[in-house]
């Protein structure tokens, strides 16, 4: 992956945060279909790199959490994000790759 490739990666990655936020503020649970098409989205930019299991995708919504680093990447976008972002992910797995 070229330089180019990792930041236009990075800054869809934000971007999609920020999008997130936004449903979150709007008061879209996270289960709910614009919440779910963000999630979908992030999933298939995922599977596009490599395959991705519903539990493979359920670490990574616990690691958004549980990890330092994510959780203030997402903290410094929204409150509760974190926590959001692994809960939209669970409803996710559980509907979609289930």
């Amino acid at each position: 992956m070229s330089q180019a490739d990792a930041d236009a990666a990075h800054h869809e990655r934000t971007a999609r945060m920020i999008r997130l936020a936004e449903l979150t503020a709007a008061g879209h649970p996270a289960d709910a279909d614009p919440i779910q098409a963000e999630i979908d989205a992030q999933y298939r930019a995922l599977t596009a790199l490599r395959a991705v299991s519903a539990e493979d995708y359920r670490a990574i919504g616990r690691s958004v959490v549980e990890t330092e680093t994510w959780r203030a990447a997402y903290e410094a976008i929204a409150r509760g994000l974190a926590a959001y972002q692994r809960d939209a992910i669970e409803a996710f797995a559980t509907t979609r790759l289930s």
